[in-house]
C-alpha cells in the first residue's frame, strides 16, 4: 500500500527546487500539475457543465491555467478568472495563459474591488469552481479582495475543488487565515500537508483525494523532511526522519492470523497500576483495551483501599492489592488510569523498572509537577510511551493547551524531544512520535471518542502490543500506531458510548482481522 506523506510548505518548496536541480523545469511540474487538476475535475464533477477556474498570483494560479489548457482538450466549457493581470504573470504562467486560451478556454480579469462581478458572474454560471488562488503559498491571513473571493467561493453553492489545499488555510497548522474556501475535494500536489490534517484545515479540506503525482521523486519527498532548512540557522524549521499516515496495512501487519498452537501466555501479560477512591473505573476500562487488543493475561495493581471495589466488579481481569503484589515478570506495564495524584514514590520506582511501559492519565500529571521524575523518565532507556491529552502535553511542557493546539506537530516533536521516548499525541488527528523523529498521523476515529474512559481503553491496548514479544517482526511504531488506528476505527462505528462498550468493538475489529485478513 502506497505511503501517504506529509510535508509542511518549506518542504514541499524544497523537493521543488530539488527537482528544477536535477533537469524538471518549473513548467514541466505545472503541466503535470495541470494534467492532474483536469483528471480530478472529469472525476468530481457533478455534471456536464462549465468549469470555472479562479487563478491566483503564484504557481497555484499557473497550475489552474495548465488545467484549463487540458480540460478544453477533453472539450469541456472552462473559464479562467484571474486574480492578477495577466500581462503581470511569470513567462511560465503565461505561456500556459496563451495555450488555455488558445485552446478555447475565456480569460477574465478580476484583478480590483470594481471587477469582482466579473467573477460573479461566471460563478453563477459554473457547475464546477476550482480554487487555485494560493495553495500552500499564503504566509499571512486573507483579506480585502482576496478575502471577498474567497466569500463569494462558498456563497455560491457550486461543488468546489482545491487544488493542493484550500486558500485561506495555513498549510502546516490547518488554522484558517482570516477567512478559507470550503472546498467539497482537495487535490494535493505531489504530497499531502499538514494542513489538510489539522485544526480547521480537515473541515475545510472535504474528500481529500490520493495526491497529484507530478514527477517529484519519492526519494526527494523523503530527502526533504530533514534537508529542508538548517535548526541552527531557523528555530521554526521542521526537520523529521519521516512523517505519514497510517493506513489499513499497519493493523494488518499488527494483527496477522493466530497460530494454531497459541496460549495465553503467547500474547503477554499487562500490569496496570491505577485506580483510587471515586475513579475505581479507570484501571478496568484499561484491563478491558489490554485484552481487547489482544493481550493472553491482564492483572491491575491497585491502592489497598480501593482494592475490594475493583476486584469485585471484575471477572477477566486479575486484581492485587498494591501492598502485595509480585508484578516483576510482567511483560509491559501501563501506569496512571484512575491513579490520583499521591503516588509520587511508586513512580519513581516503576520508572526505573526493565519492562516497556505505557504512561498515563495521573501519572502524567505526577511527572509533570516533579522536576526529578522528569529527568527519571528522560533517562529510562527502556521501552516508553506516553499518551497525553492536549492538557496533560501543555502541562509537561509548560505551555497553554491553546499554545499545544495551535501546532500539534511541533508540540509531539517536543515531546519526544524532552523525554527521550515514542508520545502519542491525543486529539482530533492524534500525532504517534518517536524520539527517531519519525511521526505518524492517526486519520481514523470521530467526536464520540469524547467520552470518560475511552483513553483509558486506548493505554491498556498500546500495553498489549508492548506485551507482545512473539511480534518482534513488526516494527514497534506500527504496533503503536496500529493500536490508535484501531481504537479509532472502533470509536467511529456504531452503537456504543461507553467506554466498555468501545473495548468490545476493538475486539470485535481486531478478532475479524486475525481471521479474515481484513480491516473494516
Amino acid at each position: 500500500m502506497r505511503e501517504t506523506r506529509i510535508l509542511t510548505a518549506a518542504q514541499m518548496r524544497w523537493a521543488d527546487q530539488a527537482s528544477a536541480r536535477t533537469g524538471v523545469s518549473t513548467a514541466e511540474l505545472m503541466d503535470r500539475a495541470g494534467a492532474a487538476i483536469a483528471a480530478a475535475v472529469i472525476e468530481c464533477m457533478p455534471d456536464y457543465g462549465r468549469i470555472v477556474i479562479i487563478a491566483g498570483p503564484g504557481n497555484n494560479g499557473g497550475d489552474g491555467f495548465a488545467a484549463a489548457y487540458y480540460l478544453r482538450e477533453r472539450r469541456l466549457p472552462v473559464t479562467v478568472v484571474s486574480l492578477m493581470p495577466l500581462a503581470d504573470l511569470s513567462d511560465d504562467i503565461k505561456t500556459y495563459a496563451d495555450r488555455a486560451s488558445q485552446a478555447g478556454a475565456k480569460i477574465r480579469e478580476a484583478c480590483s474591488e470594481s471587477c469582482l462581478a466579473e467573477l460573479g458572474r461566471w460563478l453563477v454560471r459554473a457547475s464546477m469552481v476550482v480554487d487555485c488562488m494560493f495553495g500552500t503559498g499564503l504566509s499571512r491571513p486573507l483579506q480585502g479582495r482576496m478575502l471577498d473571493v474567497a466569500d463569494r467561493i462558498n456563497i455560491s453553492d457550486r461543488v468546489v475543488l482545491s487544488v493542493d489545499i484550500a486558500s485561506g488555510i495555513c498549510a502546516d497548522t490547518g488554522r484558517v487565515l482570516g477567512g478559507a474556501v470550503q472546498a467539497d475535494f482537495t487535490l494535493p500536489i505531489a504530497a499531502t500537508k499538514w494542513g489538510h490534517w489539522l485544526n480547521e484545515g480537515r473541515d475545510y479540506t472535504g474528500k481529500l483525494l490520493i495526491a497529484a503525482d507530478i514527477g517529484i521523486a519519492d526519494t526527494t519527498i523523503q530527502e526533504a523532511w530533514t534537508a529542508s532548512c538548517d535548526p541552527e540557522l531557523d528555530k521554526n524549521c521542521f526537520c523529521v526522519k519521516s512523517s505519514s499516515v497510517v493506513h489499513d496495512g499497519f493493523l494488518k501487519q499488527a494483527w496477522p492470523e493466530r497460530s494454531r498452537l497459541s496460549h495465553k501466555g503467547s500474547y503477554g501479560h499487562v500490569w496496570i497500576f491505577g485506580g483510587s477512591t471515586g475513579f475505581t473505573g479507570a484501571p478496568q476500562l484499561a484491563g478491558l483495551g489490554a485484552y481487547a487488543a489482544g493481550a493472553g493475561l491482564a492483572s491491575i495493581v491497585c491502592p489497598d483501599e480501593v482494592w475490594a471495589v475493583i476486584a469485585a466488579a471484575n471477572l477477566e481481569v486479575m486484581v492485587h492489592p498494591q501492598s502485595a503484589a509480585d508484578w516483576h515478570e510482567a511483560d509491559a506495564l501501563v501506569i496512571g488510569p484512575g491513579w490520583g495524584k499521591s503516588q509520587q514514590s511508586l513512580l519513581s520506582a516503576l520508572l526505573e523498572a526493565e519492562q516497556p511501559m505505557v504512561i498515563d492519565a495521573d501519572a502524567l500529571n505526577i511527572v509533570a509537577a516533579s522536576q526529578t521524575l522528569q529527568q527519571k523518565l528522560a533517562a529510562r532507556t527502556q521501552i516508553t510511551v506516553i499518551t497525553p491529552h492536549p492538557g496533560e502535553a501543555a502541562r509537561l511542557l509548560d505551555l497553554t493547551v491553546e499554545e499545544v493546539q495551535c501546532d500539534r506537530k511541533k508540540t509531539i516533536m517536543a515531546l519526544t524531544t524532552r523525554y527521550d521516548c515514542r508520545v502519542v499525541l491525543k486529539g482530533s488527528e492524534t500525532l504517534i512520535g518517536t524520539p527517531d523523529k519519525d511521526i505518524y498521523l492517526n486519520p481514523f476515529g470521530s467526536a464520540q471518542l469524547a467520552v470518560a474512559g475511552s483513553g483509558d481503553v486506548l493505554a491498556g491496548m498500546i500495553g498489549a502490543q508492548l506485551a507482545r514479544t512473539e511480534m518482534e517482526s513488526v516494527s514497534l511504531d506500527v504496533l503503536i500506531s496500529a493500536a490508535v488506528a484501531l481504537h479509532g476505527k472502533a470509536g467511529d462505528s456504531s452503537h456504543w458510548y461507553l467506554a466498555g462498550e468501545l473495548a468490545k468493538k476493538v475486539a470485535e475489529m481486531r478478532q475479524h482481522i486475525e481471521r479474515d485478513g481484513k480491516v473494516c
